[in-house]
């Protein structure tokens, strides 16, 4: 057997092994996130305890009448965090869809734009909002907008946190859309469309938006535990989802001062949010291996 052959056969040897990994950290991880989204949906529909109002006795350890134990005010803390990690997850995905779109069509216009000083214009500004720390800047943003403000069913705090992390967020997806937006724009594919005579919107939207799409896409997968661990954070130092609302910081922030005799009013929800982190992280490892593999 020759040399390129042999090669050849490890090659497709990895590949194999790669997607069987791959298909194998997709079904864990899918499989985690949906008992996590599934108990956020059920429990507090069936739980015969309310997340907001009195259960039982403060202070109750984890037991089968109360499974997560109660809290200083004697709320039932499994329900609490259930409830809360609806509220996270909710507000997770609308934050990095909006973040997605808005990111990656500002990101693709810049990349595929002729005009050169309105690409560096675009590409100033994110340079200037990623330039910040990202708490920093979520925190003073949802300061200066009011995170004891509500909108409609949405708890105080959460249209504030929101609005503060998309006008973050979305820079990253500009980045990345502007960057693969570039690399798409010299492919063949590409400049036989511009041969062929197609309008700069037809190509935006058939040729470059659909491979942009695929980065951001995968970031996304990523990104949406960090956006959850953020909302979760801004809770824990106090300017974020606001009392009584039921969210996994803030519960957290409110266990701080019984930690030592009343553990499971922070533990459990952190234990919770990290089980929902490790299964998106498996997600999003299948789908940063499928991307590689197609490309």
């Amino acid at each position: 057997m020759s040399v390129v052959a042999l090669w050849s056969r490890r090659r497709v040897t990895a590949q194999k092994m790669t997607r069987s990994r791959a298909a194998r950290e997709l079904v864990m991880g899918s499989t985690l996130f949906g008992i996590v989204v599934l108990m956020c949906i059920l429990v507090p529909v069936f739980s015969p305890y309310s997340p907001t109002r009195l259960a039982s006795r403060p202070f109750l350890s984890p037991s089968l009448t109360h499974f997560f134990g109660t809290d200083e005010y004697g709320r039932d803390v499994f329900v609490r965090v259930f409830a809360g990690g609806r509220l996270d997850i909710a507000a997770g995905i609308l934050i990095v869809v909006i973040s997605a779109v808005l990111g990656s069509v500002i990101g693709t216009f810049s990349g595929a734009t002729r005009a050169g000083w309105l690409d560096s214009v675009l590409m100033r500004i994110v340079d200037g909002v990623i330039a910040f720390p990202f708490i920093i800047l979520v925190v003073t943003i949802a300061v200066i907008i009011g995170f004891g403000r509500s909108l409609g069913p949405l708890p105080a705090g959460v249209p504030a946190v929101s609005a503060a992390i998309i006008f973050v967020d979305w820079t990253i997806y500009a980045r990345l859309a502007r960057n693969e937006t570039k690399l798409l724009r010299e492919r063949e594919f590409v400049l036989a469309a511009r041969l062929s005579g197609y309008s700069q919107g037809r190509i935006l939207r058939r040729h470059l938006m659909p491979g942009v799409r695929m980065t951001t896409a995968s970031y996304a997968v990523s990104d949406f535990i960090l956006v959850v661990v953020a909302i979760a954070s801004l809770s824990f130092i106090g300017v974020g989802v606001q009392p009584p609302a039921p969210e996994w910081g803030a519960i957290m922030y409110e266990g701080r001062p019984y930690i030592a005799t009343a553990w499971w009013i922070t533990i459990t929800p952190g234990l919770v949010l990290a089980i929902t982190g490790v299964a998106v992280a498996l997600i999003a490892d299948s789908v940063l291996a499928r991307t590689r593999d197609i490309v």
